[in-house]
This record gives structure tokens, C-alpha cells and sequence, in this order.
């Protein structure tokens, strides 16, 4: 596994949405089927160019895309599209800038607003990029908006899907290729007993250690590797998607207000390492740290360089 240097919008969809764009179920399906072919020519290390970090990639942006296809379209048949130019023309205006910023514009961008008061948005692989106008008309201008805007390009550009299923799929590897080594050695010892009942015990005991073994190591895995990365990518998508802000003409520190008011709102329970995102009062204050920074670099901010370079020259 490659390297890494040490990563709210509300999550709280309904069942049906939440069956439909749940990003890490279709991350899991992807890892644990077959049919999904790897890309050879991206298999391994590789260095993001807009982050600056190390990522394993294990699979290319077109398998992604088409898995994500089917549930892009799915979402659209079931979930009520708006067609209030208010919201779709709005939208895909602030995305279009937005593109430009990221120097992504001659991709193709495919932008749906689905009616509900949920304060979410989402992106899938293949530029597919999901709004709910509870999330527009919580944003209080279209600065806010192409904060979330950015900060959903800022995945894309990361590579943050095709990084979490390789991820995914090496960590499951491991998990398997350890309970197994573990299970056979544990299975060995059960034949020293010549006894066919105390063998018998034994290779019982063996298999529920076994089993205890899976558990833990997924759940190690989960805390110590997936929820650290998914967190990473939050905080990388947020200050990539600044960048792409400034580039485009809007007011960065928008951003800081809209992840200000979200803190406002938030009810978590959970502490932050249990969490798929950052605390929101945290993002915040990361997002103000960096724009400021950016700032006082004055004709040296705002550059071409990495987001790893950029955080690397606030700290000199």
C-alpha cells in the first residue's frame, strides 16, 4: 500500500436515497466483485497531481463510471428532479464556473437538483454532480454554493472514489489473507491431540477465534484506515474546492461562513475518529487557516502548485 501523509454537509437521506447514492455501498460492491476489471496501466503508487499526495489506484476512472452510472440514473427515475430554473440554471451556472476554475470545463459535467429539504449534495464518478434544494437555499448566496460546488470538484480532481475502492480492496485482501494464515495455524494445532473429541473442541474453539479474528481486523481496518482516509479527503476537497473558487471569481471566505453555520446546526454525538468527515467547526477554522495564508502570500498564494506544496509553504 502506497504511502500517505497524515483526512458537513448532512448525511441524513432518506431510505430510498440512501440506497440509491450511497457512495461507500457501491465502493464495497466495486471491491468485492470480480466483474469490475483492474486498470493495469494504473495499477499501484501514484502521485495526485492537484493534491501532491501518494494514492494506491487500483482501478481507472471509466470502470467507476460506468459503475456509477446505473445508480446516477436510478436516482433520477425515483428521486423528484426540480425543474425550477432557480435551482437547475443556477446550478449549473455556478458548475460551469466553477469547472473553469478547476480547468476541468472541457469535461462533460452532468448536474440533476432533486427536491427535498435535505442539506446535502453529492458527486459520483463520471462528473455526475447532485444538489437537494434544502442545501441551495440553506447556502445564503452563490458563494456558498460553489463552496459545496468546489468542494465536490475537489473530489473528482483528488481521485477520491478510484483511491477508496483500491483501498478498499487492498484492505480486504489483507483482512482475508491474515484471518486465513491465522485460521490455519490454529487449525494445526488442534491435530496434536490424538482424541477425536478433543479435536473435535479444539478445531471448534479454532473457528470462533477465527471468526473473532475477521471481526476485529475489519473493524481495525475500518477505524485506522477508512474512516482517517475519508476524513482526508474531506479536508482536501475542502481546500481544493476554495482554490477553484478564487480562481473563478467567488468569495472564498464564504466557505468559512457556510461550514460556521453548519457547526451552528450540528448534533453529532459521535466523536471525530468514529466520523467519515471532520467536525464542521473544524472544517471552518482549516478553511480561514489556509485562505488566510493564501492571502498573506500575497502574489505567491493562490498558485499552480499542489495543495501539499501550499499547505507546506504556510507552515515555513
Amino acid at each position: 500500500m502506497c504511502n500517505h501523509d497524515h483526512p458537513e454537509v448532512s448525511e441524513t437521506a432518506d431510505k430510498e436515497t440512501r440506497e440509491m447514492l450511497n457512495r461507500r455501498k457501491m465502493i464495497q460492491a466495486l471491491a468485492a466483485g470480480g466483474s469490475v476489471a483492474v486498470a493495469g496501466g494504473l495499477a499501484g503508487c501514484a502521485t495526485n497531481a492537484e493534491t501532491g499526495a501518494s494514492q494506491l489506484l487500483l482501478i481507472g476512472e471509466n470502470a467507476l463510471s460506468q459503475a456509477a452510472a446505473q445508480s446516477w440514473a436510478e436516482a433520477k427515475q425515483t428521486q423528484k428532479l426540480s425543474t425550477d430554473p432557480r435551482y437547475t440554471t443556477r446550478l449549473s451556472n455556478i458548475g460551469g464556473r466553477i469547472a473553469r476554475g478547476a480547468r476541468r470545463d472541457k469535461q462533460p459535467w452532468d448536474y440533476a437538483v432533486f427536491e427535498s429539504e435535505q442539506k446535502n449534495a453529492f458527486v459520483l464518478p463520471g462528473n455526475r454532480v447532485g444538489f437537494y434544494t434544502g442545501m441551495m437555499d440553506f447556502a445564503g448566496n452563490d458563494d456558498q454554493i460553489a463552496a459545496i460546488m468546489g468542494h465536490e470538484v475537489g473530489h473528482v480532481a483528488g481521485k477520491h472514489a478510484a483511491e477508496r475502492v483500491s483501498t478498499n480492496m487492498a484492505g480486504q485482501l489483507a483482512v482475508v489473507g491474515g484471518t486465513v494464515l491465522a485460521g490455519s495455524q490454529m487449525t494445526k494445532r488442534c491435530n496434536q491431540y490424538p482424541d477425536a473429541r478433543q479435536r473435535n473442541q479444539c478445531m471448534r474453539g479454532a473457528n470462533r477465534n477465527t471468526q473473532l479474528l475477521n471481526q476485529a481486523l475489519g473493524i481495525g481496518f475500518m477505524v485506522g484506515v477508512t474512516l482517517p482516509f475519508s476524513r482526508k479527503h474531506e479536508s482536501q476537497s475542502d481546500l481544493l474546492g476554495v482554490r477553484y473558487m478564487q480562481r473563478s471569481g467567488y468569495k472564498p471566505y464564504e466557505a468559512v461562513k457556510l461550514w460556521e453555520k453548519m457547526a451552528e446546526g450540528n448534533q453529532r454525538k459521535q466523536p471525530e475518529f468514529l466520523s467519515t468527515h471532520p467536525d464542521p467547526a473544524r472544517r471552518a477554522r482549516d478553511l480561514h487557516n489556509y485562505i488566510s495564508c493564501q492571502e498573506r502570500m500575497g502574489s505567491q498564494g493562490w498558485g499552480d502548485n499542489s495543495l501539499k506544496a501550499a499547505l507546506r509553504a504556510c507552515k515555513a
